[in-house]
């Protein structure tokens, strides 16, 4: 189990491990904090967030062995004899449980974890209508295939538009599909115009939006739910649509070359055809 605590919520992530190398998710438990408890030290927010944890997923404690990986001192501190107040309670509580405490080493389960604490709410970031809401799309794509970004951000904003999105925030590592969107940038090839005269055209359906560029390595939040997505276990009984794009957003522009052909001498066109050479082809009678 990891445990993530911040100055508004905290979260725990449980995995399950059938080999030492191998970890798969099985639940993810985050609450907002109350605001007596956004006084507490991170030492009792992370004891906070570990029996929050325990309460919320009982039936796992109880049957089996929890491992808690932290880089916090949680062990040393719920085992001191002179323990008073809260701490004191939730030692008493965690006891019947066989929880052990180990140095955390693995980043894969912290990220997800930490991932899953950025987006629970602040309090008072509710709001009455959805309408006046701010989202977020984070896209990604192949770094030498611009065009790929492009469809990336036109995927996003369809899925926006059907969720009924008004405000967006778009946050991209391509600095030149960011400047082109910024018209800071002037697209040159014409696919690529054309991709972005699109994405303009769908950006005028929303109500406000902004575009920034991001650094790679701060990209990961995209890169957290791919792994998210790479290592939930699907069951056989859930069906998970996927949505295949065939053919990009974009068509190609196709050219036809036309011939004119003048009559001459009252004769009608069917009675003369020019070959490739320029040799006169008349129709045997």
């Amino acid at each position: 189990m990891y445990l993530a605590v911040s100055e508004w919520a905290i979260s725990a992530a449980l995995f399950r491990c059938p080999s030492p190398k191998e970890q798969k998710p099985v639940y993810y438990v985050s609450r907002a904090l109350a605001d007596v408890e956004t006084r507490y030290s991170k030492m009792e927010l992370t004891a906070l967030a570990l029996r929050s944890a325990a309460q919320k997923l009982r039936p796992y404690f109880q049957a089996h062995p929890v491992i808690v990986l932290t880089d916090q001192p949680l062990r040393s501190i719920l085992h001191k004899p002179d323990l008073t107040g809260r701490m004191l309670q939730w030692a008493i509580e965690l006891s019947e449980f066989g929880i052990e405490f180990q140095p955390r080493l693995s980043k894969k389960g912290q990220v997800m974890t930490d991932f899953v604490l950025e987006y629970s709410r602040r309090p008072n970031q509710h709001h009455e209508s959805s309408e006046q809401e701010w989202w977020t799309l984070r896209v990604d794509g192949p770094p030498l295939i611009r065009l790929w970004k492009y469809e990336a951000i036109l995927s996003g904003l369809d899925l926006a538009l059907a969720l009924s999105v008004s405000k967006l925030r778009i946050y991209s590592d391509s600095q030149l599909v960011v400047r082109h969107i910024q018209k800071e940038y002037e697209a040159k090839d014409s696919r690529m115009a054309r991709y972005l005269a699109k994405v303009r055209s769908t950006l005028q359906q929303f109500t406000e939006w902004t575009i920034e560029k991001i650094k790679r390595a701060d990209n990961r939040h995209a890169d957290a739910l791919a792994g998210i997505a790479a290592s939930l276990p699907i069951k056989e009984a859930i069906l998970l649509p996927i949505y295949v794009q065939a053919n990009p957003s974009v068509a190609e522009n196709s050219t036809c070359n036309t011939i004119e052909a003048t009559q001459t001498d009252n004769q009608e066109w069917t009675q003369i055809l020019q070959n490739i050479s320029g040799q006169a082809l008349y129709p045997k009678i």
